[in-house]
């Protein structure tokens, strides 16, 4: 049976759809996923400030303070600044374990009224309050993963670097939902690292991330976006990288975990704002991330069109099946050995369930980004 040219375009479209594919997964992805750390010799503690924001979370700082006040490192305090909040029992608790540990301090903005929205007064008093100018920002809810954590990002500071990206994931549960959450998130730091590897820093994750003081200030801090609800961090951090600042910290060693699970409410809140926030960054950036995402749906939209097409002329058919379990086995190599170095294995029988459910998702959630904006800046 001959193939009509419907058919011959679908084909096409479908292999060079795939190649890009391939491109992107071996060229940008794999920059992260085959690269590997230099060792660092000599290391000398920096005096690190390590930040934290609390509203209405100081319960859970007292939670993770045990795993803050134990990191094997030598100079470093913790920088608690207390945002307006009203849990006045925890906070008591919190000046008890300060009246034990010299070197924790508190910043209280108790009375402090702002024009900014979210936290971004209380993470710039923090900065501003910090004794130390290498600055690290963690989240009252994630604890380091190890005793090492302090150590590990701080040492990047040694080859000149001013800012550090740093690793924060979830709690490992059963269930789809723990593996949906895992997954994207698995997703979102094999791009960004991968993308600082490439000397085009797009963002940083706010509950893992470092960077020296004289830099935030270099950028008027968050002045420029103080309209916006979320994304400072991402705005500020690539902003403030160049070619040569940026380092990457991807030991599980030097990881945050999140304490608790979102719920999906606030989970796909945080999720619409990533995709708000891309428009502050680079053309490059956006263009990157944009297309892959594109040509993810398309992969699988003209893959079934592709086998439609192809049912009655079998030669066709295993052809399109081969160049499809190529860019799926591809898929499987680069983002199999991210998940290994993230510690993220348990998803790795799932890629297929979830990249395809992601395909859909996306651009649900760019639309949702375009139709909230109002909710994200004023």
């Amino acid at each position: 049976m001959q193939i009509t040219q419907v058919a011959l375009a679908v084909l096409i479209l479908f292999g060079v759809i795939t190649l890009i594919q391939l491109v992107y997964y071996y060229a940008i992805y794999g920059r992260f996923a085959f690269h590997k750390k230099k060792a660092t010799l000599g290391f000398r503690d920096i005096p690190v400030s390590v930040v934290i924001v609390v509203r209405d979370d100081a319960a859970q700082v007292l939670q993770t303070l045990p795993y803050l006040l134990e990191q094997q490192y030598g100079f470093f305090e913790i920088v608690i600044v207390n945002d307006r909040s009203r849990d006045e029992n925890s906070l008591h608790a919190i000046k008890e374990y300060k009246e034990r540990y010299s070197n924790i301090k508190i910043v209280d903005l108790s009375t402090a009224v702002s024009t900014s929205r979210g936290k971004k007064m209380a993470i710039s008093m923090g900065i501003k309050c910090a004794s130390y100018d290498h600055i690290l920002l963690t989240s009252p809810n994630c604890k380091p993963a190890s005793k090492q954590w302090l150590a590990l990002m701080a040492q990047n500071f040694l080859f000149q670097h001013k800012i550090v990206l740093g690793y924060n994931t979830f709690e490992k549960k059963k269930g789809p939902y723990s593996h949906f959450l895992h997954f994207d998130n698995l997703v979102n730091a094999m791009q960004y690292f991968s993308h600082a590897l490439l000397h085009s820093t797009y963002r940083g994750d706010l509950n893992n991330v470092a960077f020296v003081r004289p830099l935030f200030y270099q950028q008027k801090g968050f002045i420029s976006y103080n309209h916006l609800l979320y994304g400072e961090e991402d705005i500020f951090i690539h902003r403030a990288s160049t070619q040569n600042n940026t380092a990457i910290e991807f030991s599980p060693d030097a990881a945050t975990v999140r304490q608790h699970t979102p719920q999906y409410r606030f989970w796909r809140i945080h999720k619409i704002s990533l995709f708000f926030t891309r428009k502050y960054n680079s053309l490059k950036n956006r263009l990157l991330l944009g297309f892959y995402e594109l040509t993810n749906l398309l992969f699988y939209v003209f893959l079934v069109l592709s086998v439609l097409v192809a049912l009655h002329q079998p030669t066709i058919l295993y052809i399109i099946l081969g160049i499809a379990l190529l860019r799926i086995a591809s898929m499987y190599v680069v983002m199999g050995i991210s998940a290994k170095k993230l510690q993220e294995k348990q998803i790795i029988p799932y890629f297929l369930f979830y990249d395809i459910l992601f395909s859909l998702l996306n651009p649900l959630y760019w639309l949702s980004a375009i139709i909230n904006h109002k909710k994200i800046a004023k």
